[in-house]
């Protein structure tokens, strides 16, 4: 896709849900940003809903079996596995209300949004008949706010920034073909699916956070921690090294995880938490890249080997000149979303002193 497909798609989008997009740099992005209050913004979990999330409703608008069956062949390797999904969204205060459904009903249902768009556009044409047919069902403007007749699984994206020796710098890398979609494209490490962590989801109380989830993504992408789908225990990976030593620096004050937004991406109507975790500890960054380390960096299989860019982000050009031309063209929408919220209160932490 190219420029002028992209604002094409943009303004599209924009028309159809009259919502006000995110722009950065006087360029629109097919996304809009549901903004915490500033007291929120360091209660991660401040804007999910108390009331534990319950199985969504299966009565689905629109389903692109098609879409499905070709990712399932072409991918094999392709988990099934219980998402949270969208039920409502507040905005004040800003609080997002879930349901329970599984990554399959995700892909035909929004992922294959997206998809269609995408392969319409290519085509030269701006059609889009399964979002024709979601849309005879659910209002364009109720579908932004709520994750009615589809399985709007929640994803969530964490822009890393750390102190490399007085240094401040941010942490994207490539998507590998082990990703259902997004492949080959920039995005911030760790991102992820919001899901259950036990298998039969038996602590809501603990399963149901953002900061839990988070926490549990930054070992398996960032330290290789294998992932745990049948996990019985929601506690199981609290005494791993890294998160030990991660812990200890948020005790001390040392590193922080912020929410800076509910971003809704309008190619696939997802809802993702964009959050920031800001590690002010140099010894973090020297620790974890060491020869020798007991912790060493170190991605998943999600993420294309030797591709993570660690770029200083105190402005805009100097970030930017470690990544091709039109970045964003090279990234999913909400990914640049979640950068730029994430750089702009990073920087903002880090002149007052956190």
């Amino acid at each position: 896709m190219d420029t002028y497909d992209y604002k094409n798609i943009t303004d599209y989008l924009q028309h159809l849900y009259q919502c006000k997009p995110f722009a950065r740099s006087g360029i629109e992005h097919p996304v809009t940003i549901y903004y915490p209050s500033e007291a929120q913004m360091r209660d991660v979990d401040s804007v999910l809903d108390l009331y534990p999330p319950t199985q969504e409703d299966k009565d689905y608008a629109a389903y692109d079996y098609s879409y499905l069956s070709n990712l399932q062949n072409s991918k094999p390797s392709l988990f099934n596995g219980r998402t949270f999904t969208l039920n409502f969204i507040r905005e004040n205060p800003l609080k997002m209300r879930g349901a329970l459904g599984h990554y399959f009903d995700m892909l035909a249902t929004c992922a294959s949004l997206e998809n269609e768009l995408r392969d319409a556009v290519a085509e030269g044409w701006m059609r889009a008949p399964s979002r024709a047919q979601y849309h005879r069902h659910v209002e364009p403007k109720d579908a932004i706010l709520r994750g009615t007749r589809r399985s709007a699984a929640i994803g969530i994206a964490t822009l890393t920034v750390f102190n490399d020796n007085g240094t401040y710098k941010a942490i994207l890398a490539r998507r590998s073909n082990k990703t259902a979609f997004d492949s080959g494209m920039y995005h911030v490490l760790p991102a992820m699916m919001f899901q259950p962590t036990t298998s039969d989801f038996s602590h809501p109380e603990h399963e149901w956070s953002i900061k839990h989830q988070v926490f549990r993504e930054v070992l398996e992408e960032m330290f290789n921690m294998p992932e745990e789908l049948d996990a019985t225990e929601w506690d199981f990976f609290y005494q791993h090294p890294a998160m030990v030593y991660l812990k200890e620096l948020m005790d001390s004050r040392q590193a922080h995880l912020y929410v800076t937004g509910i971003t809704l991406n309008l190619l696939t109507l997802r809802p993702e938490v964009s959050t920031l975790l800001l590690i002010r500890e140099p010894k973090w960054y020297a620790r974890i890249t060491a020869p020798d380390s007991d912790i060493p960096f170190m991605t998943a299989d999600e993420t294309v080997k030797d591709s993570v860019v660690v770029a200083p982000m105190m402005t805009d050009n100097e970030f930017l000149g470690h990544f091709p031309e039109n970045l964003y063209l090279r990234m999913p929408a909400q990914a640049t979303a979640t950068m730029w919220l994430g750089i702009d209160l990073a920087r903002k932490e880090i002149m007052r002193g956190f």
